[in-house]
């Protein structure tokens, strides 16, 4: 763990009730409640699930605090049966104190929305639901509320609403900061912007802002300060690049287009005041007993950082720590020789691959005038390692601009050796449960996977192949062509059969994935996952929390949360159950940790 410099002496101690750690869609989304915006149910039915709707209306009605897995309608009606009716129609005074009370009850109990559950209502809620590619019961339940049936491909309200405090003074302020490496967004605004989302555009809205409707109202206000504008005046928009390309669908969106929705997210709700961004978080740790003393013993936990910009380090002492830094911070290394040592040829990062790309195909036109063009020579090739989503980007980013492709991918005799419609389907794994339809860029990509590049040009697939080492020479192993002066870049493979082979190459890329960067956690954060002997990773071994609370099983006391893709729920529209079990968890265990507006 390491120190940010602000001993236990420092002057600038922060309090705050939540310091939420990261400040990508997660972070955006839990600032976003506990600001006091919640959720409310419309009362409208899910089209898809009448035990869902039955038991929404069962569970927020009110007056009923009870666990509802033994109890019905006609159970409910026993218990409470209504007021006998006046009678020869004369109201008495007794029946009109017990309506005024019944309705002043209904009031007190609705003025919290779902907000208001206990964890017993929420686990009936939950219960039966099935999610796609899994998810905890908390967030699958979330987003049949805020996506019904999306995964049937119906495009219904949602079932949500929400109320700020404004609307209703009952709700909390919940004191708070968000902290942020840069812009808000996280990870979202270092992508390639041209590259489309996987998922759909509505399931990477946050609530109450539809990104559909948050695309047109933009674009109306651009063409509005236009024409309204005075000639060279400069007016604010945002730029969507996004790669022309006929694949693309009107279902699926630009990542540019989703990291300039959740910076405006904050500034459209309000919560601005909340975000610190151009930190660095350097620890977050419980409270020991010494940094008790003289100080109050409800803030227990520290979290330490620095300003990127500036230096300045800082510390806050706070009741609750939410962990929300994502997943993708760091690549993951293949831990061979030299695979650190060339930083101009070899990258961990698609955007950095993209910019190499660039360079190449930009020396290569200063090299030749226009008489030699045509007799260009085709540039070595790129090594790009890796079958998931950023290989295949990868893949695409090369072909497109002439430059030949080696792909390099596990194999096993078990999958490879199938036909070529069943090895098709193993390399879909990842897209699971989507239409080709939608995706016909990566599918094609798998095609040539399974092809091996007969019929693809400027593609070869070296399935089972093992990446040896790197090597820069200065003489060419091939023939002496005009490049013939400059440093040959050489990979060394290994074929399954054990036969050495070496390449030329232009560059590499190895796309194997990410991990999270939780060094500011006592041993990277080892010991709170499934397996405590084991690296937190969002797939294979996520943060151990509560499935209703988000509270941190394994932490070394109360307080820490965890959400989004370090608990698993690795998709944007998955997050906001998180958020709201973090949200009622709080509400439900702190009575004067919040304060009212």
């Amino acid at each position: 763990m390491q120190n940010c410099g602000c001993d236990d002496g420092c002057n600038e101690i922060v309090y705050k009730d939540v310091v939420i750690i990261g400040n990508g869609p997660s972070g955006i989304c839990l600032s976003y409640m506990l600001a006091g915006n919640w959720p409310y149910y419309t009362g409208e039915p899910h089209p898809g699930d009448e035990m869902l709707t039955a038991r929404l209306h069962l569970n927020t009605r009110s007056g009923k605090e009870e666990c509802c897995d033994d109890r019905d309608d006609r159970w409910w009606r026993r218990r409470h049966p209504p007021p006998s009716p006046p009678q020869d129609g004369v109201r008495s005074k007794a029946h009109e104190e017990g309506e005024e009370e019944e309705k002043k009850s209904s009031d007190r109990s609705n003025a919290k929305g779902l907000a208001g559950s206990t964890r017993c209502k929420l686990e009936c809620l939950s219960s039966g639901l099935e999610g796609r590619l899994g998810g905890r019961p908390l967030a699958v339940l979330m987003d049949q509320l805020q996506h019904p049936c999306v995964d049937a491909g119906l495009d219904v309200p949602s079932l949500l609403t929400w109320k700020s405090i404004e609307q209703h003074p009952e709700h909390k302020l919940i004191d708070h900061v968000v902290l942020g490496k840069g812009p808000p967004g996280g990870s979202w605004q270092s992508m390639d912007p041209n590259v489309l989302t996987i998922s759909l555009n509505r399931w990477m809205s946050l609530p109450d802002l539809d990104i559909r409707q948050w695309e047109m109202s933009v674009a109306e206000s651009e063409h509005f300060w236009k024409r309204n504008s005075k000639e060279g005046e400069p007016y604010p928009h945002y730029t969507f690049q996004e790669r022309p390309s006929a694949c693309k669908t009107a279902s699926r969106i630009s990542v540019g287009t989703v990291a300039a929705y959740y910076k405006d997210y904050i500034r459209r709700k309000g919560l601005e005041q909340y975000f610190r961004c151009g930190t660095i978080v350097t620890s977050v740790r419980p409270a020991s007993f010494s940094d008790h003393q003289h100080q109050d013993d409800r803030y227990g936990w520290i979290v330490d950082g620095f300003e990127k910009q500036t230096g300045k380090s800082f510390r806050y002492r706070c009741k609750r720590a939410v962990l929300a830094t994502g997943t993708t911070d760091l690549s993951n290394r293949l831990g061979i020789p030299g695979e650190n040592s060339h930083p101009d040829w070899v990258t961990h990062d698609l955007n950095e691959l993209e910019s190499k790309l660039n360079c190449l195909i930009d020396e290569q036109h200063n090299d030749v005038n226009e008489l030699e063009e045509r007799l260009r020579p085709i540039p070595d090739p790129v090594l790009v390692i890796g079958a998931g989503l950023s290989a295949a980007d990868a893949i695409m980013a090369a072909r497109f601009r002439g430059v030949p492709v080696l792909h390099v991918f596990r194999d096993s005799s078990n999958e490879w050796n199938k036909s070529s419609d069943k090895k098709i389907r193993t390399a879909y794994e990842k897209l699971q449960g989507l239409p080709s339809s939608m995706y016909p860029e990566y599918h094609k990509v798998y095609e040539m996977m399974a092809d091996g590049g007969t019929n693809y040009p400027l593609y070869r697939a070296l399935p089972g192949y093992t990446l040896l080492g790197f090597s820069d020479s200065e003489t060419d192993l091939i023939s002496s062509d005009i490049n013939s002066s400059n440093k040959q870049r050489t990979v060394t493979l290994s074929a399954p059969d054990g036969r050495v082979h070496s390449f030329r190459v232009s560059a590499v890329a190895i796309l194997i994935g990410y991990k999270p960067d939780l060094s500011y956690l006592e041993a990277n954060g080892v010991g709170l996952g499934k397996f405590p002997d084991k690296p937190i990773d969002g797939k294979s071994n996520p943060i151990e929390v509560d499935d209703f609370t988000y509270e941190v099983i394994k932490a070394p006391r109360d307080g820490l949360y965890a959400l989004g893709s370090l608990v698993g729920d690795n998709f944007v529209r998955y997050i906001l159950g998180g958020a709201f079990g973090i949200l009622v968890h709080i509400l439900s265990t702190s009575s004067a940790t919040s304060s009212t507006t």
